[in-house]
């Protein structure tokens, strides 16, 4: 395989980069302290993102798709809980106020 090719086959891995956006969006909703807007939007759009992965690795290979879906699988539940422990310091703080 010759770089021109490596380069075509990055250039044409539109799945792979849709996958990261919707990943980012989703952390974003995840973060963001508003109840229900992480499990309502964030956790389709993880599943829009983990299906993009997959479409990335069945059409250029599984190293296409790979990081998205592990970041999908794993990163996703970590900013989730993080949102929910942001979450419960608002309503904490606001609380005691």
């Amino acid at each position: 395989m010759n770089i021109s090719a490596v380069g075509a086959e990055q250039q044409s891995n539109t799945a792979g980069r849709a996958a990261w956006v919707c990943l980012a969006i989703a952390w974003v909703t995840f973060l963001v302290p508003i109840p229900g807007i992480g499990l309502f939007i964030g956790w389709p759009l993880n599943m829009v993102a983990f299906i993009l992965a997959i479409v990335a690795m069945s059409k250029l290979g599984a190293g296409a798709g790979l990081w998205q879906l592990l970041a999908s699988l794993i990163a996703s539940p970590f900013f989730y809980f993080v949102g929910i422990a942001v979450l419960a310091g608002f309503l904490g703080a606001a609380g005691q106020a």
